[in-house]
């Protein structure tokens, strides 16, 4: 479990160059409020990011219960960052639904949700890999898609790429990382 941990942050801490992976950016979608959200609205915050869909039978949940116990592990300083859950699936996943299930996950995870073309965008960026499995023939379609965590630093750049599976723990201490890095004015800090 320890080597866990520490592969988690060395994992985390030896991609913490966007530029040198040319991941990430700025982005804009829809709120699970209905409000437009763009990821420099969360400047001077630690942002941590899960892609899927609600109807996800077992990724998603794994992944939304790990930041949910990631933010309760960091107590108060959970205050300094913002937890987003972008739906790949514009078509079943509403603003309205979006609300009603991540916030069954963590009050404050919020789900984000866009046009199709505005998710693929965002999906691309990230290098987020997804598609459709029954789509069109069945009105129960599911999804393939890749279920990395991102971490996003105080300035927007990307801080780390988490592999899906670590434990809640591993999720924690990279976001005090993260924090810790903001609080060192943007440099990280080993």
């Amino acid at each position: 479990m320890r080597n866990l941990l520490k592969f988690g942050i060395l994992f985390c801490a030896a991609i913490a160059s966007s530029a040198t992976f040319g991941l990430g950016g700025d982005f804009t979608l829809t709120a699970d409020d209905g409000s437009d959200y763009s990821l420099s609205d969360s400047r001077g915050k630690v942002v941590i990011l899960s892609f899927g869909f609600t109807f996800c039978p077992d990724i998603c949940p794994t992944a939304l219960a790990t930041i949910s116990l990631a933010l309760r592990g960091l107590g108060d300083d959970a205050s300094h960052v913002d937890a987003f859950f972008i739906s790949l699936d514009p078509d079943r996943d509403t603003p309205d639904h979006l609300r009603e299930y991540t916030r069954y996950f963590h009050r404050d995870l919020r789900g984000l949700t866009g046009t199709a073309e505005d998710l693929k965008t965002v999906a691309d960026r990230y290098r987020v890999r997804y598609s459709f499995v029954g789509k069109g023939t069945d009105k129960h379609y599911t999804m393939d898609h890749s279920a990395n965590l991102y971490v996003i630093d105080a300035q927007g750049k990307l801080f780390g790429i988490l592999p899906h599976g670590l434990p809640p723990d591993a999720v924690t201490n990279s976001l005090k990382s993260a924090l810790a890095s903001r609080r060192a004015g943007g440099k990280t800090v080993h």
